[in-house]
């Protein structure tokens, strides 16, 4: 496997469901949508009073790592995991 750093933000549709419960369906990255087939792990950093939520998806070919910061609500890709 082979790891990028990206640190680019992204525009990303995600589903709010119970309190704390946030889960990405998609995010478009270099004018390509990526579907969200599997989130395969998720925690949360504190930065001074930001939360930074991240969430390790997977679009069925390459491992995403997405970060929501919850005082600007902007979305981040952070890193990309690709085979190779």
């Amino acid at each position: 496997m082979r790891l990028e750093d990206i640190g680019e933000p992204v525009i990303v549709g995600a589903v709010f469901g119970s309190p704390s419960k946030i889960r990405p369906a998609w995010f478009i990255w270099n004018g390509r949508r990526h579907n969200v087939i599997e989130t395969n792990y998720t925690w949360v950093e504190r930065k001074g009073r930001t939360s930074l939520h991240h969430f390790a998806v997977s679009d069925g070919a390459d491992i995403f790592e997405l970060i929501l910061n919850t005082e600007s609500l902007t979305w981040r890709l952070e890193h990309v995991e690709t085979p190779g």
